[in-house]
Parts: C-alpha cells; sequence; structure tokens
C-alpha cells in the first residue's frame, strides 16, 4: 500500500486537503469519491531514503489497537452521557499517550469546531480509522444512534485485536522453533564438525561419501560465513521489501493461508474477522456493497481482500450473495451454507455472527494446543539432522572400530 496526498471538494464546496493509504492513485480517488470528497489532485508521496520512517518519528508511532479500542469505549460513555461531540473529543485527548493520535483528535476537534461531522473528520485519518470504522460512525450520525455505533466498535476492535494476537502467536512458535533449529546447525557446521574432520584427517582413513560432503559444506560455512550471512540478510530484505508491494501482498496474503498447521489457523482468523466485520456492517444499515468494500479493508490479508472485491463485482451483475461467495473458492461451505440460510431466513446478520464466534472459538482452542499439532513436523525435522550427522560422523567411526576389531 501507497501514501498519497489528496486535494479536493467536499459536499459544503469547501477545499479539503490530507492523506490517505491506496493501492493505487485510482484506489485513492475511489476512496475519496466514497466519504464525499471530489478530488482535484492525488499525488503519491515521497517514500525515499526512508522519509516515511522519519516522519513517523517526527509526528509519533501510530496508535496500538488497544488505543484505539479504549478511544471507543470512552465515546460511548461520553456520548450516552449526552457530552457535546467537541468536549467529548477533548476529554478523551486528555488521557491519549500516543502522540500521533493526541494530533489526530486535535485535528479532529478543530473540524467540528468548523462545522464539519465527527466521520468527515474521522474519514482524514485513514492510518488510525478505517473505511469500516469511519462508515459505522456516519451512519450513527445518520440514525441518532452513535452511542450504539461506537458500542458496536468497542466490541469489533476488542474481538478483532484478540485474534490477531492469536494469528501472530500461532505464526511466532514456529518461526522459533525454526530460527533455533538454524542456529543449531549453524553452531554444529561451525564449531563441533571441524574437530571430527581432523580427527579422521589425521587417522587417514578413507572416507564415506556422506563425511565427505559434510566435510565441504563444513569448510564451506568456517571459509565463506560471512557471504551466508549476507546471502541471508539480502533474502529477509528483499522478502520484506517485495510482500509490501501490491503483488507481493497478493502472493504472501495466499501464501500464509498455505502455510503447514498455522496456515489453517490463520485462514479462520481471517474468515472470523470477514464475517465480523459483515455482520456489524449490516447490522448498522450500512448497503451490502459499501460493506463488503469496508470488509475487504479490514481483513488485512490482500488475497483474502481481492476475493471479497470479486464477489461485490458478482452481486453487480445481479448475482446473489451466496453464489458470489460460493464462486471465489476461498470460503469453506460452513460460511457458504450459513450465508445462503441468512439469505433465506432474512438473519444474515446473526447467522454471520454466528460463523465469527465459530472461527474465533476454533482460533482460540488451534493456539492452545499448536505445540502438539506441530510437534510430528519438530520430530521429522529433528531427525533429518540426527540422520545427517549419524551418516556423515558415526559412519566412519563404525567404520573404524569395525577394521581394528578385525585386526
Amino acid at each position: 500500500m501507497n501514501i498519497y496526498t489528496y486535494k479536493g471538494r467536499n459536499r459544503q464546496g469547501k477545499t479539503v486537503s490530507g492523506e490517505l493509504t491506496a493501492a493505487s492513485a485510482e484506489d485513492a480517488a475511489s476512496q475519496l469519491l466514497h466519504r464525499g470528497i471530489v478530488p482535484l489532485s492525488v499525488k503519491s508521496q515521497d517514500r525515499l531514503f526512508g522519509l516515511g520512517k522519519l516522519e513517523e518519528l517526527l509526528g509519533g508511532t501510530p496508535p496500538k489497537p488497544e488505543h484505539i479500542v479504549l478511544f471507543c469505549r470512552q465515546m460511548q460513555t461520553l456520548v450516552r452521557s449526552r457530552v457535546p461531540m467537541n468536549r467529548a473529543i477533548r476529554g478523551v485527548q486528555g488521557g491519549v499517550s500516543n502522540k500521533m493520535l493526541y494530533n489526530a483528535l486535535t485535528q479532529i476537534s478543530d473540524g467540528l469546531e468548523a462545522g464539519k461531522d465527527l466521520s468527515a473528520c474521522l474519514a482524514d485519518h485513514p492510518k488510525m480509522f478505517s473505511r469500516l470504522f469511519v462508515n459505522m460512525v456516519k451512519v450513527g450520525e445518520q440514525t441518532g444512534r452513535l452511542e450504539e455505533a461506537f458500542g458496536q466498535l468497542y466490541r469489533y476492535l476488542e474481538l478483532d485485536y484478540t485474534t490477531r494476537k492469536q494469528i501472530r502467536s500461532a505464526m511466532q512458535y514456529p518461526l522459533f522453533i525454526l530460527s533455533g533449529m538454524g542456529v543449531a546447525m549453524f553452531v554444529m557446521t561451525y564449531y563441533v564438525l571441524p574437530n571430527f574432520f581432523e580427527f579422521f584427517a589425521s587417522l587417514k582413513m578413507e572416507l564415506p561419501w556422506q563425511t565427505r560432503i559434510l566435510i565441504n559444506v563444513s569448510h564451506f560455512v568456517v571459509d565463506y560465513w560471512y557471504l551466508l550471512f549476507l546471502a541471508a540478510s539480502g533474502l529477509v530484505w528483499g522478502f520484506k521489501n517485495y510482500v509490501q508491494t501490491p503483488e507481493g501482498e497478493l502472493w504472501w496474503g495466499g501464501m500464509k493461508l498455505q502455510l503447514p498447521v498455522v496456515g489453517s489457523i490463520i485462514k479462520r482468523g481471517t474468515l472470523a474477522r470477514f464475517a465480523r466485520a459483515f455482520a456489524m456492517g449490516i447490522r448498522s444499515g450500512v448497503p451490502i456493497l459499501a460493506v463488503l468494500e469496508s470488509v475487504s479493508q479490514a481483513v488485512d490479508n490482500r488475497f483474502v481482500a481481492s476475493k471479497i472485491r470479486e464477489i461485490m463485482w458478482s452481486i453487480e451483475r445481479g448475482e446473489t450473495l451466496v453464489q458470489a461467495t460460493y464462486a471465489t473458492g476461498i470460503f469453506p461451505p460452513l460460511v457458504v451454507q450459513m450465508i445462503a440460510v441468512g439469505e433465506e431466513t432474512g438473519s444474515i446478520e446473526q447467522t454471520m455472527t454466528d460463523v465469527a464466534q465459530f472461527y474465533e472459538q476454533e482460533v482460540e482452542y488451534s493456539v492452545k494446543n499448536l505445540s502438539s499439532a506441530i510437534e510430528p513436523l519438530i520430530t521429522v525435522m529433528m531427525g533429518l539432522m540426527v540422520m545427517v550427522l549419524a551418516m556423515g560422523v558415526f559412519v566412519p567411526l563404525w567404520d573404524m572400530i569395525r577394521g581394528a576389531s578385525r585386526q
């Protein structure tokens, strides 16, 4: 995703400006039109030489999800108490520790004083408030149920934050194990094996091919370890930069769902977020196409987001929601069946809430049992390491012992 600065005119004819995150200039213009802003100019911000990071350091780091959750909770309480909106924003601002969020609330307060709606003020800060968030607040303003809107956002963001933490936990454990095994292999190859090979060389015995391979690998690691380090660093750097491009995000979004063991957990967590956000949008009375567009950004997976946009395009062509969902091929039969039941009974909101609860429980259970699920893979990999060492180190030792016993 790229950062774009824009200038445009709002519904009142006033000139507005700001920045937003989008995949392309066309996507940025589409977001502005969705907010009721006619774009006059859309330009990509210069992010060369780490200028984006420098701006973040100068302006503060983006707020954490828990900061936005607390903001929603406080706003719900203040709106329920009928505190004027500008006073409510200033009151919440007084307890904010994040500098970027504090500055954003200052700008929101200034916008309210200038006569703008709260949703329009929030839309000027897309890094902190997603399109789904803004749509929910906008519907709450239009229907006079702003307290309920903030309550729904609070519950949704809290559950979404919990699901994200569970998915990160699912990724961290296998990465930790693989990193530990990589370090162990390096230590064995760099420090331990050379001692064995010096011993074999002193005996001047003919070594089996497995041992000769290990000797060559060990010599390469000892002599050219810095090349391995540079190659590994280059691969990590290249991977991180590639997955930040639109094509890389799309590829990595699909690959994460196919990873052994953790892929299924990530997929269920993503589906839980999709179902929860979809149910919340429908409950608030947002049109289904606007809900799907918002949800496509809420799932935080470009591959799944592309499938959700396929659903939008299919509905625009006249297909039903269940037909469009089934055609993507990414949603399991359970989700498709629940959508079909919801369409038939007119309770799509409740059925999607049930789907979200089901997958959230599945993710929680799977994360708790991740260690037992991944143990077979760890056992196989450890077995391969032992087998390589046994064939390369112990086979010549056994040959030497057998030769000595014959003499």
